[in-house]
């Protein structure tokens, strides 16, 4: 395949992931509605949300094995189905233990779609290309964000259930239009499939952790835990503290979505390419940090809305070049490395929340902010120096 032919594919696969993050983004918004209507507590809609990141942190390992052994679209495609009947189990769910098990669902099936597609850009890239694709692929997740919690709040007026059905629909249509124009990039699978770490590969990802790529784990890790911990943390402050209405939380999210889109498609190569894929990397935490550090110190909603756009570029330079890095240094598959790295953002997806909503409530506004800004302190000197991922 000629290196040109090989922008189409990459185009369907951006088009993929946004339209299932459109669907996505129309129900996250409205779980904890749903949930309600359940009589369900704060602490259990908090579990309910956290059920998701716990089934990607359990299968995507999985996942990324089987990509590397029987393609990446396969398991695109299969991951799309089992998303769309997940979207709509929830939506006809009688009891919460159901919306439980739904939940959990959208999470396994959504894990093998990300891995995949990581590791579907991994395969159509040199390694020159590979940090503008992951950035396209994360803008392609963010801009999705944008779209579809407006779209899911116009159909729940009309009932909490359409959106799921909506999204469930989507995604169905998203599957057909995979078979029809997705090209699989996969040309020399493996040739059986190897799982004796473990069926969900919990042992691979402590010897990842142990091994050369564990320094980059421990900062997907942290990136992800910063990023979930705030997306608790900021509506309880603002709201709470600096009295600003959900709406106007609202609006700030979709401006951070709006900023990590922006930076990622048009700006993060140019960047990668002047200071170097290793010191993006202490760039963007850094930003992370020092925005973290000032945020609980706002004294108006538009100082807090800055500082989310300082800390949403960032967190928009930091992932995809995580990702870049990873696929470069693995010796082993890249669905298989995709997924350990899946694994790792998960489990900070099911912590940050956890923590960040537990630190408000006992130690202060300030704490859960505080707190994430010094452990990406810490893990910046502790890899920087033990580790020495930042040397070029």
């Amino acid at each position: 395949m000629e290196r040109i032919s090989k922008k189409q594919p990459l185009f369907f696969l951006y088009l993929t992931i946004f339209v299932n993050i459109i669907g996505f983004g129309m129900v996250f918004p409205l779980l904890p509605f749903y949930a309600k209507e359940f009589q369900a507590s704060e602490a259990v809609i908090g579990f309910l949300a956290a059920s998701f990141a716990i089934g990607e942190f359990l299968f995507a390992p999985l996942w990324g094995r089987l990509s590397d052994r029987f393609g990446r679209k396969p398991i695109i495609l299969i991951s799309l189905l089992g998303i769309s009947v997940a979207f709509a189990s929830f939506a006809i769910a009688n009891t919460l233990t159901w919306l439980f098990i739904s939940r959990f669902l959208q999470g396994v099936f959504s894990s093998a779609a990300f891995t995949a597609a990581s590791a579907y850009v991994v395969d159509m890239t040199t390694r020159e290309e590979r940090i503008s694709g992951m950035s396209r692929l994360g803008a392609s997740l963010a801009t999705g964000f944008i779209f579809g919690p407006a779209i899911g709040g116009v159909l729940s007026s009309v009932s909490h259930q359409l959106p799921f059905f909506a999204a469930a629909a989507i995604t169905i249509f998203n599957l057909i239009s995979v078979q029809l124009f997705l090209k699989e990039s996969l040309k020399e699978k493996e040739e059986k499939l190897i799982l004796k770490e473990g069926f969900l590969n919990i042992k691979a990802m402590y010897k990842g952790l142990r091994g050369p790529l564990g320094g980059l784990f421990i900062l997907i890790f942290i990136w992800s835990y910063a990023l979930s911990n705030n997306q608790v943390a900021v509506p309880l402050f603002g709201t709470e503290i600096l009295k600003a209405s959900a709406v106007l939380i609202g609006i700030f999210f979709s401006l951070q979505g709006l900023t990590s889109g922006s930076v990622q498609w048009f700006l993060l190569g140019k960047i990668a390419s002047r200071v170097g894929e290793h010191k993006i990397i202490f760039l963007g935490l850094s930003f992370m940090m020092v925005s973290l550090f000032i945020l609980p110190f706002s004294q108006a909603a538009f100082m807090m809305a800055i500082l989310m756009i300082v800390f949403s570029f960032g967190s928009a330079i930091t992932r995809p070049t995580l990702q870049t890095l990873i696929s470069k240094y693995t010796h082993e598959g890249q669905g298989t490395t995709m997924g350990i790295a899946s694994a790792f953002e998960a489990s900070g997806r099911i912590i940050g929340p956890i923590l960040g909503g537990s630190f408000y409530l006992r130690f202060g506004f300030h704490s859960p902010f505080t707190i994430s800004a010094l452990l990406i302190l810490i893990t910046l000197i502790f890899v920087a120096q033990i580790r020495g991922i930042f040397k070029d």
